[in-house]
């Protein structure tokens, strides 16, 4: 009788166990479907350290467009492009150019800026947050973001004069339209 009942407990036991695992695994499932980063959906927003030390959040620049961009100084594309996009930043009104640095240290950041003569505001994610809610698994990675604060395009490679204008016209907001 005894090891009727322990055989009964253990396969009540076990049963509980199965049924939390199927449960946690559709809960994760679940979160990780809210947070993908997908065009038509709101951009997560984040609070990262600028180069003069303040928080700057994307929330920040609701109302306007931003072009989203994520470099690295040893990623050869990402400093090909960065000319570019400061050639073009403040020429839009309703456009903001943005650019975070990925995985580097403020001193390192910051003497890339100075070599290149870079007036775009850059941001630090130093320890790979934004990185993870972005899901960037390669650099340069661009996000346009359009004036309600939605993802209008993901783009993944370097980027030319052609797309860096595009893509700021296409998150212009009309009210900054001539």
């Amino acid at each position: 009788m005894e090891r009727v009942l322990r055989s009964s407990w253990t396969r009540a036991l076990m049963l509980v166990l199965i049924l939390f695992a199927i449960g946690y695994a559709v809960f994760q499932s679940l979160a990780d479907k809210r947070e993908e980063v997908e065009v038509g959906r709101k951009a997560p927003d984040f609070a990262l350290t600028n180069l003069q030390g303040q928080t700057v959040r994307l929330s920040d620049y609701g109302g306007t467009g931003v072009l989203l961009n994520f470099w690295a100084s040893w990623c050869d594309p990402c400093v090909n492009e960065m000319p570019l996009l400061n050639e073009a930043y403040g020429r839009l009104p309703g456009v903001e150019i943005v650019a975070v640095n990925m995985g580097e240290t403020k001193e390192r950041a910051s003497e890339f800026a100075d070599r290149h003569h870079l007036k775009l505001p850059i941001l630090l994610d130093s320890q790979g947050e934004v990185k993870k809610k972005y899901k960037i698994s390669g650099l340069p990675a661009t996000f346009l973001v359009d004036d309600k604060g939605r993802i209008v395009q993901k783009f993944s490679g370097e980027l030319n004069r052609s797309d860096v204008i595009n893509f700021m016209e296409r998150i212009q907001p009309k009210s900054g339209r001539n």
